[in-house]
């Protein structure tokens, strides 16, 4: 073959990563010291590869990095010249008058070698990275689907627990106001006349400040009773309140964190009648 078939053979990139066989290797070292070809696409190709180590290199653990390159180091590198010896005899057996052919040594570049090792570890590192990322981001993407669907699993049952406590006849809807001091505010109170049950909306009243809390009455026969404060923090829409039996009005004030035992009138934030 010509030189540019010789060097798109793949034998080149073998010959760097010491894949090549014992007669490549020879061979290719008397190519490449009579072609500058060969000997600069060979050039090439180790500092591709020495590129490729820099740019994809990930710092492998130290018991990994010492474990490799003691193997490297013991590793004996197998002598080419039994078989350059046999060549050799065969050849002057074959024709005295055959001019002889200087016997060149094989060099395996130690540099090379590390090359050649520090791109193997680096793409066995950067899979296993990869791997894992993909693997992770799986796991994420998963999560956060469980998670959504948990959420609306969660807001259907309680729209599906509101619907079905609105259609019971004994259930009755109070709507809540905002008072001159707080207009545009609102609340839904939605009492159980037969289980003195109370369930309050209150997603229309501004976060109570710190310190502070809301809290729920019920007006009976003209006297606040306490119906339960708003949990400080919860996502929830509806909370359940305290069983009230009887009441003619509800309103909400707003009072030190814990609650009160009578209402602060000045804090009355809403309020409506039965």
């Amino acid at each position: 073959m010509d030189i540019k078939e010789y060097i798109s053979s793949g034998i080149i990139e073998a010959y760097v990563l010491g894949l090549a066989t014992e007669e490549e290797v020879s061979i290719l070292d008397c190519v490449r010291q009579k072609n500058p070809e060969v000997q600069q696409a060979i050039l090439d190709a180790q500092l591709l590869l020495e590129d490729f180590a820099t740019e994809q290199a990930i710092a492998p653990a130290p018991a990994m990095k010492d474990e490799i390159w003691s193997k490297i180091a013991s590793t004996p590198i197998p002598s080419t010249a039994p078989a350059l010896e046999e060549h050799q005899a065969t050849t002057n057996e074959a024709s005295e008058n055959t001019p002889k052919v200087r016997k060149l040594p094989v060099q395996r570049d130690n540099q090379t070698l590390a090359i050649a090792a520090t791109v193997l570890l680096a793409l066995s590192i950067g899979g296993n990275i990869f791997m894992l990322r993909e693997h992770q981001t799986s796991k994420d993407a998963l999560d956060e689907a469980i998670a959504a669907h948990t959420q609306t699993e969660d807001k259907l049952s309680e729209a599906n627990s509101r619907w079905e406590l609105l259609q019971r006849p004994s259930v009755k809807t109070v709507a809540l106001a905002g008072v001159e001091s707080h207009p545009g505010l609102k609340a839904v109170v939605l009492w159980d006349t037969e289980s003195a049950n109370v369930y309050l909306t209150a997603g229309k009243l501004p976060q109570a400040p710190a310190g502070k809390q809301y809290q729920l009455w019920a007006i009976v026969d003209g006297q606040p009773v306490d119906a339960g404060i708003l949990p400080l923090a919860s996502e929830d829409n509806m909370h359940k309140m305290h069983n009230i039996p009887a009441a003619q009005a509800f309103a909400i004030t707003l009072e030190k964190e814990g609650g009160s035992p009578t209402p602060t009138l000045s804090d009355l934030f809403v309020i409506g009648n039965i």
